[in-house]
């Protein structure tokens, strides 16, 4: 899943993936594009691949605007709804 937004002229990426060194489980990450290139991520969340388990948010030092974080955020809902569906 990717997930596209943008924002005062800036362009962000979300994007679902299996994180293999961290935890070895489902990940969640936004970055910025620049110029068309992905850039590092600003915040990732890793989840846990249990009902029980916590998801962890990991943040990058940054400032990002507040639709972007919380449109981010919604992506972090989804994505962690399908994954309890999934177990």
């Amino acid at each position: 899943m990717t997930v596209l937004l943008e924002h005062g002229g800036r362009r962000f990426q979300v994007m679902a993936y299996h994180d293999a060194i961290r935890h070895d489980g489902p990940a969640l990450e936004l970055a910025e594009l620049v110029d068309g290139e992905l850039g590092p991520e600003l915040v990732t969340t890793l989840f846990a691949d249990d009902s029980a388990g916590e998801a962890q948010v990991l943040l990058a030092d940054c400032s990002l605007p507040l639709k972007i974080l919380a449109a981010f955020m919604e992506q972090v809902a989804l994505e962690e709804r399908r994954i309890r569906g999934a177990v």
